[in-house]
């Protein structure tokens, strides 16, 4: 049985957790458990009144385009090791994803801990949309000069750091968190507890970068563009978040995707049924209309739902397919 969990039964799915996530230290785990959870969703499911798979729903504040909208992460995906293979996980992604459909949900997204991992969420329509980018060596990495001030971030610079990021994340990304205040709070507690830091470069007294570091590695690198030579990020990429697109009329909406000739798409959704078949895409009245039709043999374009998400987001695009989002359009980098 698939149901959510009430605050006051979250503490039960702890041993779950460290059964599935042993390299998280205890005190990460102590930290999400103390003080996290209670925000979150987590819905279950049960057999024999015993929990055997759980994910975790973190609520997020996205911008899509120029709009801020509540988007979710999925984290901590997870079940007993006697109980995989068993169908489990999947009931409650359908549960799961058919409530963001009723609830006007843009998309939905996950960071999968191993390419194995990737395949199962693949088979639920997710899709890769972001790479992270590898550190470089040490010896090649640029300091700043004398007049770029670096040094550790506190409280009082959150909310100069705020306006910073978000400027940055309008300026460079259409998809993004909502670098808000709220955001840096969060991530200097975490910080603080993984053994990190949040780095600011200052000039003239202004906020012109930062980097998120979490036990030695970059989480997030966000430089103004005179500051680009100082990256400690290489060329070298490998895939980092998936996402998976919920609601795709608002999805397009969002982004101001306009195209004014009509075509027709078959769309393979495993979980949506509103998402699942044909359809007739067009431009009216100001914004994208997309119009489910009868099954024919004879379309434009024949994509899954995850190949149409990673086409929109502009990871990879679907041959022909009118473009939606350049390259790196999705930044999201995400923890808890």
């Amino acid at each position: 049985m698939v149901r959510l969990l009430e605050n006051n039964e979250k503490t039960k799915i702890r041993d779950l957790y460290e059964h599935c996530f042993e390299e998280d230290t205890k005190e990460f785990v102590d930290y999400y458990f103390d003080k996290r959870i209670r925000e979150n969703e987590v819905v279950v499911n049960e057999k024999d009144g015993e929990i055997v798979s759980a994910i975790h729903l973190i609520p997020k504040d996205a911008v899509v385009g120029n709009l801020k909208t509540n988007v979710t992460y999925i984290y901590a995906v997870a079940t007993w090791e006697k109980y995989r293979k068993k169908g489990y996980i999947k009931e409650i992604f359908q549960d799961v994803i058919s409530s963001m459909f009723l609830n006007m949900d843009v998309f939905t997204y996950l960071i999968p801990s191993s390419p194995e991992n990737a395949e199962i969420y693949r088979k639920f329509g997710f899709e890769f949309v972001m790479d992270k980018r590898e550190m470089i060596e040490k010896e090649h990495r640029r300091k700043p000069s004398h007049s770029v001030i670096r040094r550790k971030a506190e409280k009082s610079d959150l909310v100069k750091l705020s306006i910073f990021a978000q400027q940055a994340m309008d300026s460079n990304h259409r998809i993004a968190l909502s670098k808000d205040l709220d955001y840096f709070k969060q991530m200097l507690e975490l910080v603080e507890v993984e053994n990190g830091e949040i780095e600011l470069f200052i000039q003239k007294k202004v906020i012109v970068g930062y980097r998120i570091f979490i036990d030695g590695e970059i989480l997030e690198e966000v430089l103004d563009s005179s500051l680009q030579t100082l990256s400690w990020q290489s060329d070298v990429r490998k895939p980092y978040a998936m996402a998976r697109l919920i609601n795709i009329r608002k999805t397009l909406r969002l982004l101001s995707f306009k195209d004014f000739k009509e075509r027709t798409i078959r769309i393979t959704d495993p979980i949506l049924n509103e998402n699942n078949g044909c359809f007739k895409m067009n431009f009216h009245h100001g914004s994208v209309k997309l119009d489910k039709i009868e099954n024919k043999e004879d379309v434009d374009f024949d994509v899954s739902i995850g190949e149409l998400t990673a086409h929109i987001f502009g990871y990879k695009e679907i041959p022909n397919f009118p473009t939606v989002c350049k390259k790196d359009s999705f930044f999201i980098n995400d923890y808890v």
